[in-house]
């Protein structure tokens, strides 16, 4: 029997019942050393106890697995919920190298109360939409992946609780994050660093994304970041159920992009790495209208209109005719999000973002940087007509008129 025990947050009465019976009917204990001294008024004298050191997550999920394997009743332990960034996922690992099939020996994992929860609950109810946790260490994970991550939930306006958000080696990626969600939320949105929650040493501080100090955080705190719906009432943190009676965020931002477009004309476009994700109709226009200033384009795309081939054909773009790829516009200066697949235009707007590249978004303009006008050249002119409603053809016919005049 191998019994994956989650004893909580730090206090051992937010340990559940069933999980301190299967820990004392356990032979064998394994963990950290801090976890094995706060579980000594449960285990029993005649329990062994073996210490594990931190790092050595692999070798001590081997040993749990191999003990059990020769009918010892042992008992794995982690804190908060073994499950999440804890030693389940490990002791899984092993036993998919060793083809389990589910005995031999027989797993159960016992659920505990995580530090987001233990947090939320001393907070009031910051998690009554919908929320996301997010590791900020990059031991195991690369940083341009958590990065990919923070940039997504954002953009979907989640509630997030960032674990392992600071330590001495790692000291920036916390600043890098909020950053990131600044984009797209106000610097008065609620944040609440809880550090040690249920000891004796707990401290919760609330605090607003704009004015959050990174300072005060380490690896034994959990950073809850609000959506863009949270507030604050009587020193809590709350998150309304939905958004009924509220202006949607995609309402709010298409309305804020109505009163803010600032009409540009970009240099350095002659030349320039261009990519267009999109093969139709509209991915065309981009096209074109890139080439028409002097761009090089890069065609993403598993289909393509017939103009679109030709361009390809004599050489004028190059065209990789497949999906698109995560990172694929790497390296370019212009990116055009224009497929007829909603998602994967959203994943080129927060890929671009996370990248400091300016990018068009087709079929939501408020995602990107910049709005692409319909454009007028002629005698030396360049005009750009810019219709902040959702009526391209409006702008068509202005451009069209104005051309009409310019031929008088």
């Amino acid at each position: 029997m191998l019994s994956l025990i989650s004893i909580g947050p730090g206090d051992l009465n937010y340990m559940l019942p069933a999980a301190r019976e299967a820990l004392r009917q356990a032979d064998v204990v394994i963990g950290y050393k801090i976890y094995l001294d706060q579980l000594e008024s449960i285990l029993r004298p005649e329990q062994t106890r073996e210490i594990s050191q931190l790092g050595q997550e692999m070798a001590r999920a081997e040993r749990a697995v191999t003990l059990a394997q020769t009918g010892r009743s042992v008992a794995m332990v982690s804190s908060g919920d073994i499950g999440i960034y804890a030693m389940a996922s490990p002791i899984f690992d092993v036993l998919r190298q060793q083809n389990w099939t589910g005995h031999e020996p027989e797993v159960i994992v016992y659920p505990g109360v995580s530090a987001i929860q233990a947090t939320a609950a001393r907070l009031g109810a910051p998690l009554g939409h919908d929320f996301c946790t997010i590791s900020l260490s990059n031991l195991l994970t690369p940083w341009p992946v958590i990065e990919r991550r923070v940039m997504a939930a954002a953009w979907g306006d989640f509630v997030i609780g960032f674990y392992n958000p600071r330590s001495q080696k790692r000291d920036w990626q916390l600043q890098r994050a909020i950053n990131i969600l600044l984009t797209q939320r106000t610097p008065e949105t609620p944040v609440a660093i809880a550090r040690n929650m249920t000891r004796p040493d707990e401290a919760v501080t609330i605090t607003t994304l704009g004015e959050l100090d990174v300072t005060q955080v380490d690896m034994f705190t959990l950073v809850l970041v609000g959506n863009s719906q949270t507030y604050l009432l009587g020193g809590r943190m709350a998150t309304p159920r939905g958004y009924v009676g509220e202006e949607s965020t995609e309402t709010s931002i298409e309305n804020h992009a109505k009163n803010s477009l600032y009409p540009v004309a970009l240099n350095g476009i002659a030349g320039a790495h261009t990519i267009v994700v999109g093969g139709g109709p509209v991915g065309e226009r981009k096209v074109r209208g890139v080439l028409a200033a002097g761009g090089r384009v890069l065609l993403v795309s598993p289909e393509a209109t017939s103009g679109l081939q030709e361009l390809a054909a004599s050489g004028t773009i190059d065209w990789a005719q497949r999906p698109y790829k995560a990172n694929d516009i790497a390296g370019a200066k212009l990116a055009f999000a224009a497929t007829n697949v909603r998602e994967v235009n959203a994943q080129i707007a927060i890929e671009a973002q996370g990248m400091g590249i300016l990018c068009n978004v087709a079929d939501a303009p408020h995602e990107g940087d910049f709005h692409s006008p319909a454009v007028l050249r002629q005698d030396g002119l360049v005009i750009g007509i810019n219709n902040t409603t959702k009526k391209p053809k409006r702008a068509v016919a202005i451009r069209n008129k104005i051309s009409d005049l310019l031929d008088k």
